[in-house]
């Protein structure tokens, strides 16, 4: 089931598109972390016309996405204005790009490799923009879309017009992380109390353990073992493995 996430213009910007940007602007002007907060200020005047608020439907669950699926978004912008356009990017914590956007029709474009979805000119026409976004995979925690809507005058210049800033998060469902292990290693004891030992037959580059928020708890690549569990809550841990090239998942329950 879709759900809607309603958002509210965050601050007063300048404009994101005239004649230049119409067919679409450039990447990195979402005002995103990880775009160095970069937006259409870089072009354009700042101007109050409209009142901009945006609302994003997505069929991601409320347990969160799912790494490796693709999701269907829409976002609607709402303003008095008949004319907008829009980027939107997507960002974990540590402000990297996460996931690849697609475009569903010839209103959307990407930019960078699926990093960005924005407008096209058709696009600056329509009520709504729908394309979709393929998860990370697992390991990334929350993932916040970014978004820059401008509600345009339509009169082709760089002034009149009003941008906003929006942005929305999701969890990472860890609980439908599937287990991938490596022959060779394994963990234990599994559950666990107190002290998380390793048996493994092969080098251990990378070694890291989540929560069921995606929120890294623990990593170490000098592979200090065992690992103290104690003071952690109770409850299901994701271990993330790398090892002689290949990935492993591990699913540890904490008594």
């Amino acid at each position: 089931m879709r759900k809607k996430l309603q958002a509210f213009m965050s601050i007063p910007l300048a404009a994101v598109i005239f004649l230049a940007y119409n067919s679409g602007p450039p990447s990195g002007y979402t005002g995103s972390p990880g775009d160095n907060n970069h937006y259409c200020t870089a072009c354009h005047s700042p101007a109050n016309t409209y009142n901009v608020s945006a609302q994003l439907t997505t069929d991601i669950p409320a347990t969160g996405y799912v790494p490796g699926q693709t999701y269907h978004l829409t976002l609607q912008p709402s303003s008095a204005s008949n004319k907008h356009g829009f980027e939107m990017t997507a960002e974990n914590a540590n402000r990297q790009k996460a996931g690849a956007f697609s475009n569903t029709d010839g209103n959307t474009q990407t930019l960078n490799a699926g990093q960005y979805i924005a407008h096209t000119s058709s696009g600056t026409r329509q009520s709504q923009w729908n394309f979709t976004w393929q998860a990370p995979a697992s390991g990334q925690g929350t993932i916040t879309f970014y978004a820059a809507i401008n509600a345009t005058n339509a009169d082709n210049s760089s002034s009149g017009d009003t941008p906003a800033l929006f942005h929305w998060s999701f969890a990472e469902n860890t609980t439908a992380v599937r287990e991938k292990t490596i022959p060779g290693i394994m963990f234990y004891p599994n559950p666990v109390k107190e002290q998380l030992y390793l048996k493994a037959n092969k080098i251990i580059d990378r070694f890291e353990i989540y929560d069921l928020k995606g929120r890294r708890v623990y990593h170490s690549e000098n592979l200090v073992f065992p690992v103290s569990m104690q003071s952690y809550p109770k409850g299901q841990y994701i271990i993330k493995v790398k090892s002689e090239g290949k990935v492993g998942i591990y699913k540890i329950l904490k008594e």
